[in-house]
């Protein structure tokens, strides 16, 4: 088992067993180290970020690769949308270890820059593993204890959209229907399932031993929206038996997944059932906590407010809080509210609630 770094660590127990009362799971964000924000972290009792490098070398993906959808996302190659190869630089990484710092917070957790010529399948693709390979041991080497990355080809963000919820307030949702362009990007071309997943094996195979050997917890997130293919290129982490494939693969824990709640219930799936899976084999290494309201299993839903979507919070945390899970827990496309252009309500109203289920699994 990987040595928990910098205090955090992921699941530490099998499933069904219950814990002390008190939760070792611990509430943080994703965010720019933005020093307002982090301030405002800081004051409503948050311990932990997360946040993202854009490495400054490499070679970025080919023209053709990337797009904007109609919400401003941004689709194409996995990673960081339009992020190089990478390495990264350890100044670069000591600098977000700084500022977290600074504000009193605690960095649990890097995306990975992007690696596209895995994703392309192409001849340069050992070199973006190498870079890879070398940002992972430089995150264990300074105390990095989770690193979270992509893998796709072409992510449907055309689907996505804004649309008024509760009170007015701007929820994001996704429609399949609402995508008008279904033909191949040049660069891309067509790859089916058993292409990218060839792919991913191979990708797989050269950076988790490296990961085990500096401590460090892979953790790959969704492909959100979880579509199974989109412009003639197959998504190969789009569906829960896919997450299954994946740990399974490499029986590591090393080789885990973030845990989504909102693309578990997108897909059709049982939250807590989900949970209760991948802590039993001690593979949750980060977890993305929001709510949605499921239209059409993968093809049509609306992220909601925390407390009003399809999935019992409750009963999520608890699941969490039960198998052990000792790692981030991080909340997710919050709703725009009025008056709230930097987002200190929504996330603070977010957090509260949070708080108040950890309280209530706790008591």
């Amino acid at each position: 088992m990987i040595a928990a770094a910098a205090g955090l660590s992921a699941s530490t127990h099998a499933a069904g067993q219950r814990g002390p009362t008190k939760s070792s799971i611990k509430l943080g964000m994703a965010t720019r180290l933005d020093p307002d924000f982090l301030r405002f972290l800081k004051q409503i009792g948050i311990e932990w970020v997360a946040t993202s490098l854009v490495a400054t070398q490499g070679t970025p993906p080919p023209p053709g690769t990337r797009f904007v959808g109609a919400d401003g996302a941004l689709g194409g190659l996995g990673g960081p949308p339009g992020g190089p190869s990478g390495p990264w630089k350890e100044e670069e990484l000591r600098s977000l270890i700084q500022q977290a710092e600074a504000a009193g917070l605690r960095l649990g957790n890097v995306m990975l820059h992007g690696f596209p010529n895995v994703i392309l399948g192409n001849s340069e693709r050992d070199r973006d593993i190498e870079h890879v390979q070398q940002s992972i041991r430089l995150a264990g080497r300074l105390g990095i204890p989770v690193v979270e990355y992509n893998f796709f080809g072409v992510r449907n963000v055309e689907g996505l959209y804004k649309t008024p919820g509760r009170g007015g307030a701007i929820y994001r949702a996704f429609d399949q229907n609402r995508s008008k362009q279904d033909t191949p990007l040049p660069a891309m071309g067509t790859v089916n399932a058993d292409e990218m997943w060839d792919r991913l094996r191979y990708f797989l195979k050269a950076v988790v031993p490296v990961a085990e050997e500096s401590h460090v917890r892979l953790a790959l997130h969704p492909n959100d929206p979880p579509v199974p293919s989109h412009r003639g290129v197959a998504q190969p982490f789009a569906s829960i038996d896919e997450w299954k494939r994946l740990v399974n693969f490499i029986r590591s824990p090393a080789n885990g997944i973030t845990l989504d709640t909102g693309v578990t219930a997108e897909l059709g799936g049982q939250v807590e059932e989900v949970i209760r899976y991948f802590g039993a084999r001690n593979c949750i290494n980060h977890v993305h906590f929001r709510n949605v309201r499921t239209i059409v299993p993968r093809f049509n839903y609306i992220e909601t407010f925390i407390d009003e979507g399809q999935v019992n919070m409750l009963a999520a945390m608890r699941a969490l809080h039960d198998v052990g899970y000792a790692g981030m827990v991080v909340p997710d496309h919050s709703p725009a509210i009025t008056g709230d252009s930097k987002g200190f309500g929504a996330w603070g109203y977010v957090f509260g609630y949070m708080k108040a289920l950890l309280a209530a699994i706790e008591s």
